[in-house]
């Protein structure tokens, strides 16, 4: 019977992200009354009625543009470990799913108790808030090398650890 484990790790909220959702809710806000009283004085003299309306419209779709992109912002990763092979998906706002990178953990070439310097290779950074890091270093024949930085579990852990008890 093959063992599966799924993780949801929440990507950790930086001084960057608070600064992007103090500008992103400000500019939404600004702009919206902006384009709604251009809106206004655009039509003030013959169809006030019709610039008001069309005003609010672009107004409220450019506060709307302002909260989906303030949803961008909150990330979270999925590890899935299911028998000998581990994917890991990125959700965006709890609504979106993209798969980021799937493999066996037989075909891994190293795993690492700690942060391993990549050079030029291809790198997942899915870590989160709590725990250890640990890295993850395979190949895949299209990307060629690439490391993967995450924080399992204890749980997680002992299922990746069965394939790779390599810990350096």
């Amino acid at each position: 019977m093959e063992t599966i484990r799924e993780q949801l790790v929440q990507r950790p909220f930086t001084k960057s992200d608070r600064t992007k959702q103090y500008a992103i809710t400000i500019l939404s806000f600004v702009l919206g009354l902006a384009v709604l009283f251009f809106m206004i004085n655009l039509f003030s003299s013959v169809y006030f009625l019709v610039g008001l309306v069309l005003g609010l419209l672009l107004a409220v779709g450019i506060i709307y543009l302002g909260y989906y992109l303030l949803g961008r912002l909150n990330v979270e990763y999925e590890y899935c470990v299911a028998g000998t092979s581990i994917s890991v998906d990125k959700i965006i706002d709890r609504k979106k799913r993209k798969p980021l990178c799937s493999f066996d953990l037989r075909d891994a070439t190293g795993f690492y108790h700690s942060r391993k310097d990549q050079g030029d290779a291809v790198a997942y950074s899915v870590e989160g808030d709590d725990g250890d890091i640990y890295t993850i270093e395979f190949n895949e024949p299209q990307s060629g090398e690439i490391y993967l930085y995450f924080t399992p579990d204890e749980k997680t852990l002992d299922m990746i650890s069965i394939y790779l008890p390599r810990l350096s």
